[in-house]
């Protein structure tokens, strides 16, 4: 054994001796007890803490066994306790999340250790789930409550709502925390004990606590020393500060649905950077970035903090042993803190002497120095980074975490509360539940309310078809935001296929919708069809409802899933097994006068309007001969004539224009039934036509009609019949014909003859029957019969016989009581009413004024046709 040999072998010998780490910076301990039964010594550390980030302490350990279980070694709680000036102890406590052997070396088995915090372990599971109405306090609790090594303190001032959604997508539990740490502007940093380290999350910087106090200072204070002082003594041999330029101003924009207009909020830097410009950051923060104004205002200070953190910050370099992440303190004994005398006419600048400083990073280095020789110094240096803790200081996003974006599309399926069918809001929004959430419930539950894209949405208009509960939906997410997700539409899947059998009916396109609680696939519904079969193409509109149908072009059948069925003919068809009503507010025109490939205004009857102006002609000629023949007077036909005409200036319309395309036809709200054919109506009951105005009918041949029963003709006030040319004829195969007028003459005028046949006629008259026959004549009364002519009287018989008086009784046409005589009797629901004064008003004005008997009858009202009248109850 050479001397250097001995030499190490002797180091070897006192290290792992009984007081191996009495006197010595730091000292290795295993808080459960849980270590290995060899020797494990703290050699050097090479520690990094950080806010808002994992440390990690490295530290090579020296052995007497080269033979150590690396996996044993494994999550094992340790503390690294480090001697401060004053003989306390600034603990480093951690799990071993790395262990690896070094080599073997005079006599030293030398290990590295790398010691994490438990928080480490979130980086170990990822997992994909939502939380609904959570807080990211919550969400924190829900997360931690996973490990059981959880040991984490919130100090939270303010008050932050709850998130609606907040996706965890295929990330690990650390990423995900700090993400909504970062977006919220938390912070954390860690504390450390003996037997272990609690993490501590905050929202306000500006009230961290000050470092440890020592037994030699507890000011808060850590001195600067310059190489011109003691090494030994713990101080900062460095202090640098240092600026960056910045952006002088953060405006950010943002649009929320339920309040469509963007927003934009600005907020000024507090970086009082001198004579720069004020660059501006103009960022969009996407959909729902920010609801109100208030909010806005406030995420836009938060930003512009974000990056002034990093325009002013300080380094230092040296070794004292109270630097902590999260803590404060007070530069002492530095030169800055000198106070300056300002130059005149110049305003004088505040003292930073009593100015606290945060510390955000700090990076250890310390030697045991256990392979020098025994009693050899240790040491220990420090570099750590601060910034004034009078301003905010927040960690910023992504600053420990990578943005959670999605970009394509995923898919989802729809969900609600049990039994129903379709689960909607005020805005068509749905609760869907994606693949990967193991934890939904498949309900109303399993997510928030999403949005539903739509080919249109207006004020009250556009297209809507809301995705029902167990179909499958296409989702992206907006701005690739995975807590913002939004329907794209609905996916045909083995279990919700498409309407028609494909690709056998691929010449189908449409839409069909099924009734709600219908309970099956083949359950009722109503389609929309646009068949593009070659040759045979059609549109179809159809409710499965009573069978309700309007089909265009080549008419085929199809009811459900088979698509294309018989054909049915060509055309269009309105169907339905219900009831039907075509109703036009301006007017109806229903025609069978073609207008091929729609060439002309839709409201073209130029053929119709010939007609029925040609009609109105007859009508206005034949009433004029009637009149010139007495057989009317000049306001009966005629005056039905000149309404037709009325009728058709309104059917033609008025105001057409030759230099502006105008459609004046049906100015008023008329049914036109036109035809290039004919016109046929049917019925296996009863027709009835029935107008308030006048009724014509023009032909231009003639009119037939066939009763099988019986023609009956009721008319008010005249019937007047006139033919002009081939005569007129009244036969009756079988019964009488009776010629009555109940209260006037009859007059017969023939230029010729008149012809009377029969085999007996009688001519009855209640007074006298006067018959003339050129100046002679014969007059028949109760006085007697008077004979008188200019000319000859000739009598001719085998006999004549004038014997005694006599006479035949008088059958007359007198009727006793009319058809329309009435005595109407007065009643309310409790009976007659009695002995009332009424008050009676015929159509000519004439008022009857009397009083009801004691059954409630009024005095007997005569009329030989129908009237109407108004009646009025008068007072008792």
């Amino acid at each position: 054994m050479d001397g250097t040999q001995a030499i190490a072998a002797g180091a070897a010998l006192s290290a792992f001796g009984l007081d191996a780490q009495h006197d010595r910076l730091m000292r290795l301990g295993f808080p459960r007890n849980d270590g290995p039964e060899r020797i494990l010594l703290p050699n050097r550390l090479k520690a990094h803490e950080e806010v808002s980030r994992c440390f990690r302490f490295e530290v090579e350990l020296l052995s007497d066994d080269a033979r150590i279980p690396l996996k044993a070694m494994m999550a094992r709680m340790v503390t690294i306790s480090l001697v401060r000036e004053d003989g306390s102890l600034r603990y480093f406590n951690g799990y071993v999340t790395e262990f690896r052997f070094l080599r073997a070396d005079g006599g030293f088995a030398f290990y590295h250790m790398v010691l994490e915090p438990w928080v480490a372990f979130t980086k170990l599971r990822k997992d994909n789930r939502s939380f609904l109405g959570k807080s990211v306090i919550e969400i924190t609790e829900l997360t931690f409550a996973q490990y059981r090594q959880n040991d984490w303190h919130p100090v939270i001032v303010g008050d932050y709502p709850r998130l609606t959604c907040a996706n965890q997508y295929d990330e690990t539990d650390y990423n995900h925390l700090h993400r909504r740490w970062e977006e919220l502007g938390l912070h954390y940093y860690y504390e450390h004990r003996a037997d272990g380290h609690t993490l501590f999350l905050r929202d306000r910087s500006t009230l961290a606590q000050p470092i440890d106090p020592t037994g030699i200072d507890d000011s808060g204070e850590i001195p600067f020393r310059d190489k011109a002082g003691s090494l030994e003594d713990d101080g900062i041999r460095e202090w640098i500060p240092m600026r960056r330029l910045g952006s002088g101003q953060t405006t950010l924009v943002s649009f929320d649905y339920k309040n469509p207009v963007a927003q934009r909020s600005t907020a000024e830097s507090l970086n009082n950077q001198g004579d720069v410009y004020p660059y501006e950051i103009y960022e969009d923060t996407g959909a729902y970035g920010f609801r109100t104004h208030d909010e806005g205002e406030q995420l836009a200070q938060q930003r512009m903090g974000e990056r002034d953190a990093n325009t002013q910050t300080f380094e230092a370099h040296g070794n004292d042993r109270t630097a902590q992440p999260g803590r404060c303190f007070k530069l002492a004994d530095h030169f800055s803190a000198e106070l300056i005398v300002p130059k005149r006419g110049e305003p004088a600048k505040p003292s930073i002497r009593d100015r606290d400083y945060l510390i955000l990073s700090v990076d250890h280095e310390a030697s045991n120095n256990y392979q020098a020789r025994p009693g050899a110094p240790s040491n220990y240096e420090n570099t750590f980074r601060c910034v004034r803790r009078d301003i905010q200081w927040r960690p910023g996003r992504h600053y420990n975490s990578q943005p959670c974006t999605y970009h394509g599309i995923q898919t989802a399926i729809v969900v609600g509360p049990a039994g129903a069918e379709i689960h909607t809001d005020g805005y068509g929004r749905v609760k869907i539940q994606f693949h990967w959430d193991r934890l939904g419930k498949r309900d109303e539950n399993s997510s928030a309310w999403v949005r539903v894209m739509s080919p249109g949405a207006g004020v009250e208009f556009g297209n809507i078809r809301l995705p029902r509960v167990g179909e499958e939906v296409g989702v992206v997410f907006v701005n690739g935001n995975i807590d913002h997700p939004l329907i794209l539409g609905v996916l045909y899947n083995y279990t919700h296929m498409p309407p028609w059998q494909l690709p056998e009916q691929q010449a189908l396109s449409g839409l069909r919708s099924r009734e709600l609680q219908s309970g099956e696939a083949s359950g009722r519904g109503n389609h929309l069809v646009l068949d593009d079969t070659p040759g045979k193409i059609q549109a179809q509109l159809k409710s499965d409802h009573q069978c309700s149908q309007l089909s265009l072009g080549h008419i085929t059948r199809i009811e459900d899933h088979q698509g294309r069925q018989d054909e049915r003919g060509e055309g269009w068809e309105i169907a339905t097994d219900a009831w039907g009503v075509a109703r036009a507010g301006q007017g109806l025109l229903i025609t069978t006068e073609a207008r091929c490939n729609a060439t002309s205004a839709v409201k073209d009857m130029g053929e119709a309007v010939q007609r029925l102006v040609s009609a109105q002609g007859r009508q206005k000629n034949h009433a004029e001969v009637a009149e010139q023949n007495r057989a009317q007077e000049n306001d009966q036909q005629s005056r039905v004539a000149a309404s037709i005409k009325a009728q058709n200036d309104a059917v033609r319309g008025a105001g057409a224009s030759s230099t502006k395309r105008s459609f004046p036809e049906l100015s008023e709200p008329h049914l036109i039934l036109a035809s290039a054919a004919g016109i046929a109506t049917t019925t296996a009951q009863s027709t009835h036509i029935a107008s308030e105005g006048d009724t014509a009918i023009t032909t231009g041949k003639s009119v037939a009609i066939a009763a099988g029963d019986g023609f009956f003709a009721s008319i008010v006030t005249t019937l007047r019949l006139f033919v002009q040319r081939a005569g007129m004829k009244l036969i009756a195969v079988a019964g009488d014909i009776d010629v009555q007028t109940l209260s006037d003459s009859i007059n017969l005028l023939a230029k010729l003859n008149i012809t009377q046949t029969g085999n007996r006629i009688v001519i009855n008259a209640k007074e006298d029957i006067v018959i003339n026959g050129g100046g002679s004549y014969v007059k028949f009364s109760k006085a007697g019969i008077e004979h008188g002519t200019t000319g000859t009287f000739v009598a001719h018989a085998a006999t004549h016989s004038f014997i005694d008086p006599k006479s035949l009784a008088l059958a007359s046409n007198e009727m006793e009581k009319g058809h329309f005589d009435q005595t109407p009797i007065l009643r309310d629901l409790d009976g007659p009413l009695a002995n009332r004064k009424f008050e009676l008003m015929r159509e000519d004005g004439t008022i009857i004024r009397g009083m009801t008997d004691a059954e409630g009858r009024m005095p007997i009202q005569k009329g030989i046709d129908m009237a109407t009248a108004k009646l009025r109850i008068l007072g008792e």
